[in-house]
């Protein structure tokens, strides 16, 4: 994507990306531009993630409000990663791809 976009059309494939929950990576190689472009541009569209909903986006999974504390317990004082604490607290039933 050499072409330079138009503003609405830069506005839609931002919009679209932060909808579908898209990677910032993959919204931002579209529209050619960098990451702090990107983020500039969607603040100004209102359409930026909390941070709550970046790190469950990061992670790959949500973590219930009556399961945080045990989950943040976990993770400090346990020193397990966020993956391991999830399946301890039951939130994942699948294993990662790489231990197999």
């Amino acid at each position: 994507m050499n072409a330079k976009l138009t503003g609405e059309a830069r506005r839609k494939i931002i919009l679209d990306g932060y909808v579908n929950n898209e990677p910032l990576k993959d919204i931002a190689a579209k529209l050619g531009c960098s990451l702090a472009s990107l983020k500039v541009s969607a603040s100004k569209l209102g359409c930026t993630r909390t941070p709550k909903e970046a790190a469950a986006f990061r992670r790959g999974f949500h973590v219930p409000e009556h399961k945080r504390q045990d989950y943040y317990q976990l993770m400090i004082a346990g020193q397990y990663r966020a993956r391991e604490c999830a399946q301890i607290l039951g939130l994942l039933t699948e294993k990662p791809a790489g231990n197999k």
